[in-house]
């Protein structure tokens, strides 16, 4: 093998014209497209303190507390990791290596604008609360702290990233956004004889945590936002890129039905009354049935 023939050479140097390349350039991805899931397994143990913000109500707008706070999350990241390193010196004359140790994970920052009924800072604070509760009369010179157990508010976290063209559906026209019709009629046209669309990428945060909530600034003057700021801990993230659904993986049911029996169960169902072949359970499965998300917790 001659000594330079790993280095590129000249065909592989892009001459061609930019309309042989703008379907490649021109998908960039846009940074405000995303949505944060609170997919809380434990809220009701570290949240147990304030009941009424368990289920839709009136503080909510009549959506549970993690619809709100997905809604109100205006700032997210999508993850990066590094490696710490270990220097190997000697194993081959005169060469210093460098290998891999640990995989590291940076931390999770979130930023919400906070609501009039302080429904996120209370949803935070007590959850801040609970890692490390004051014990005894709050008031009292004797009062002491001691930490509760990780498994009870550790939880999960999922960051989906998404494009504009995600969630449309295939021969419908895009939104009028555009003022010159000739070019709206030609980004309709475009679409519908397009076969390719983008599909969602998330991110999910394994045994995550709030480590530090900033102060939030008040002052008279112009009126702003009040912005909360917090940043998370976690164990690992995971990711699943380029996918439309999850797919649902059955662990068990209460009456160790498997997955073959219960697909015929439900295949039989078909075509009957909701009342006589309702299914109550979580994403259409028999009431009791567990999936393998949060640990058969819902």
């Amino acid at each position: 093998m001659s000594e330079n023939s790993l280095f590129p050479r000249r065909s592989e140097i892009f001459k061609g014209n930019i309309f042989n390349v703008r379907d490649s350039v021109a998908r960039p991805s846009l940074d405000t497209l995303y949505q944060v899931n609170f997919s809380f397994g434990n809220y009701q143990t570290w949240l147990q303190s304030v009941p009424n913000l368990m289920g839709p109500n009136k503080r909510s707008q009549g959506r549970d507390f993690q619809r709100k706070m997905s809604l109100l999350c205006t700032q997210a990241e999508i993850p990066g990791t590094s490696f710490e390193t270990n220097l190997a010196t000697g194993h081959h004359q005169g060469i210093v290596e460098e290998f891999p140790n640990i995989r590291t994970f940076p931390p999770l920052n979130l930023t919400f604008y906070c609501d009039a009924d302080m429904v996120i800072l209370e949803v935070l604070e007590t959850w801040m609360s609970y890692i490390n509760p004051i014990q005894g009369n709050k008031r009292n010179s004797s009062a002491y702290s001691r930490f509760n157990y990780p498994a009870d508010y550790k939880e999960i976290i999922h960051v989906i990233k998404f494009e504009k063209d995600t969630f449309l559906e295939k021969g419908k026209k895009l939104a009028d956004f555009r003022e010159d019709p000739a070019e709206q009629a030609l980004l309709n046209r475009q679409f519908l004889q397009s076969d390719y669309q983008s599909k969602m990428t998330a991110y999910e945060f394994v045994n995550i945590w709030p480590t530090n909530m900033t102060s939030m600034r008040v002052a008279y003057g112009d009126s702003n936002v009040l912005q909360c700021s917090v940043e998370f801990r976690y164990d690992r993230f995971f990711t699943r890129f380029n996918y439309e659904d999850p797919n649902q993986a059955i662990v068990n049911t209460p009456d160790d039905v498997t997955s073959k029996d219960l697909k015929g169960s439900l295949g039989g169902l078909a075509g009957r009354p909701p009342s006589l072949g309702g299914l109550g359970g979580q994403g259409g499965l028999p009431l009791g049935t567990t999936t393998s998300r949060q640990g058969g917790r819902y």
